[in-house]
């Protein structure tokens, strides 16, 4: 048996339910600290939020990730009756090369992202756990967990991520000629 055969077959079986479902996210690598000085993320040490004024923590441009599978659930650990904010938790797995050519740093790393963000059904997520899954010589899927974020509950002094924008063109006035 030949790995790299495998690991091929794999893929292509993976792009074709890719092409089929059609999921993707919006991926933001966190910038790490930084001083003041430089582009990186600054806060407050004993607060962990934004200093307002000085930055906060800050991320690089969305990418654009195609996703295998994403699954959605509500947070159950805050579902109290009292004062209730629903929660979501999303569960998503993606093609490591997926993640590679999209231009995502180090994707074999677990530390790296568990500060990013990612964006999901117009929602904001921050990554809980990152995984590296299927081993033959070169890794196959990421496996990654996301809690919703209210960014402007809980980043109130922070850039965050880039704002998500969707465009309304007008309707046509008339229909194209044939």
């Amino acid at each position: 048996m030949d790995l790299r055969i495998e690991a091929n077959n794999i893929r292509k079986q993976y792009r074709s339910y890719q092409s089929y479902a059609g999921e993707s996210i919006i991926w933001y690598e966190h910038k790490p600290l930084a001083n003041a000085a430089s582009a990186g993320s600054y806060y407050d040490d004993v607060y962990d939020e934004g200093v307002k004024g000085t930055g906060g923590k800050s991320f690089k441009p969305g990418i654009t990730v195609p996703v295998l599978m994403v699954t959605e659930s509500e947070d159950t650990k805050r579902a109290i009756p009292e004062g209730r904010q629903p929660v979501e938790i999303v569960n998503l797995v993606a093609s490591v090369s997926d993640f590679r050519d999209a231009g995502i740093g180090n994707v074999f790393e677990y530390r790296e992202h568990l500060n990013d963000m990612f964006l999901y059904d117009g929602r904001y997520f921050s990554v809980m756990s990152y995984r590296v899954r299927g081993r033959l010589r070169d890794d196959i899927l990421v496996v990654v967990e996301g809690l919703e974020v209210y960014i402007n509950q809980e980043m109130p002094f922070d850039p965050g991520p880039d704002p998500y924008v969707v465009t309304n063109y007008p309707w046509p006035t008339a229909l194209p000629g044939i």
